[in-house]
């Protein structure tokens, strides 16, 4: 009887498989991605599954949904659900040629398939990636394991939006996973301060993968193209691998998005003063220049390096209180001011690459609350920060130019196709 039953499983997993690999010739074009009118144009799109829909053995048991954390065995998590010491055994028996229980990451998934009554353990589920996930299944007395790989399909998807009130809010409404908004502000992050630059009213057009498998979403993958329009002024990025296999995002004409410098040095903040040349000092009660810009942020918040450079000063500098200096190069220098501490292994004539964690917002020095301030030195001279223009930090040459002009083509037509639609 059990031989009849595990052949029909065995089918149906065949079947399933042949049916996802018709999909994958169907939707792919010839170079790897979706044509245009194979566009989804909502991120809940869903492809139903006609053998799913008829499978009744799910709803004939009760999963149960934990994860692994700090200090949490399998035997843990399985004696919590009166499974006896003798199948625990059975299942780790099972589990151990394809995965060691012991190297559970915290969070790791397992799901517990309980019979009608609750009373005995039929199936094990431990997803091991995205991609992988190992099934225990009771055979009378013993478990037999099955390591499954189900393909997924991408699908590019195009979302758009409106700026209401902040990019992050407009962004979750329509859809986009917290991680992808910020993605999106790292890929913009030398060009726009999405915390400051943004306004009610600016739009957005992201085109990303969306992975799904056997018709359920599985979540989103690689940004592959933004357009943000931005006080008027229209952002492009699209992601794109050149010949040498390096990969990034650049502007419709083939430059690098990614800049010499960062367009500020703090991810999370407010601006509280400007640069100016008479300004009421809060604390000496008297008109002086500020030449910086003052960043509010709680205090702990990660000060980044505005770009590549070297530290030329890291100590306590007067009203400045604890302050880091560095030189980017023979014509520009970027000074932190009133931290609470610097990064650990943070030293003079130390080399920092754009985007390291050099210190952390305080209170140091004359200073009347939790900020940061940052200046920038151009040829001995202070600057406004909010002003400086960075050149981007590569271009594609000649031999890449062909193929990017192609790639932004196709999402010019997927951008036409989704407002037509």
């Amino acid at each position: 009887m059990f031989a009849v039953k595990w052949n029909r499983i065995f089918l149906l997993s065949v079947t399933l498989v042949l049916i996802e690999v018709c999909l994958l010739i169907l939707f792919r074009s010839g170079d790897g991605t979706l044509p245009a009118d194979k566009l989804s144009a909502s991120p809940s799109a869903h492809y139903n599954d006609y053998f799913e829909s008829r499978q009744d053995w799910s709803l004939k048991h009760e999963r149960i949904r934990e994860r692994f954390s700090k200090g949490k065995t399998l035997y843990d998590i399985l004696a919590g659900y009166a499974v006896s010491p003798l199948d625990i055994m059975r299942i780790d028996e099972a589990i151990r040629p394809f995965f060691k229980p012991s190297r559970a990451r915290p969070g790791q998934i397992i799901d517990i398939w309980l019979d009608k009554k609750g009373e005995r353990v039929e199936k094990i589920s431990l997803y091991l990636s995205a991609d992988k996930t190992l099934h225990i299944i009771r055979d009378g007395h013993d478990f037999l394991p099955s390591l499954v790989c189900p393909s997924k399909i991408a699908v590019p998807t195009v979302i758009d939006g409106e700026v209401s009130d902040s990019f992050y809010e407009s962004a979750v409404e329509r859809g986009i996973p917290p991680g992808i908004i910020m993605e999106i502000a790292d890929i913009f992050s030398w060009d726009i301060d999405f915390l400051v630059d943004t306004r009610p009213g600016d739009s957005f057009q992201v085109v990303l993968n969306t992975y799904y498998r056997r018709g359920k979403c599985m979540g989103h993958g690689k940004v592959l193209a933004v357009r943000f329009v931005n006080q008027n002024r229209v952002h492009e990025s699209f992601y794109f691998t050149d010949s040498k296999g390096r990969s990034g995002y650049y502007d419709r004409k083939g430059e690098s998005l990614r800049k010499a410098f960062l367009k500020s040095p703090l991810r999370y903040r407010r601006i509280s003063t400007y640069f100016t040349a008479r300004r009421f000092h809060p604390i000496l009660k008297i008109y002086r220049p500020h030449y910086g810009v003052d960043y509010a942020a709680p205090t702990g918040t990660p000060v980044e390096s505005l770009g590549d450079g070297r530290v030329t000063f890291l100590g306590w500098n007067g009203g400045y209180g604890r302050y880091v200096r560095i030189r980017h190069n023979r014509i520009y220098e970027t000074g932190y001011g009133h931290l609470r501490g610097f990064a650990k292994g943070l030293k003079k004539g130390l080399r920092v690459r754009q985007g390291d964690v050099i210190g952390y917002v305080g209170s140091s020095g004359l200073s009347s609350g939790p900020h940061l301030e940052f200046s920038v030195i151009k040829r001995g001279r202070f600057i406004n920060p909010i002003m400086i223009e960075s050149p981007p930090a590569s271009i594609l040459g000649k031999k890449d130019r062909k193929r990017f002009s192609e790639l932004v083509t196709q999402m010019e037509q997927t951008w036409q196709k989704y407002q037509s639609s």
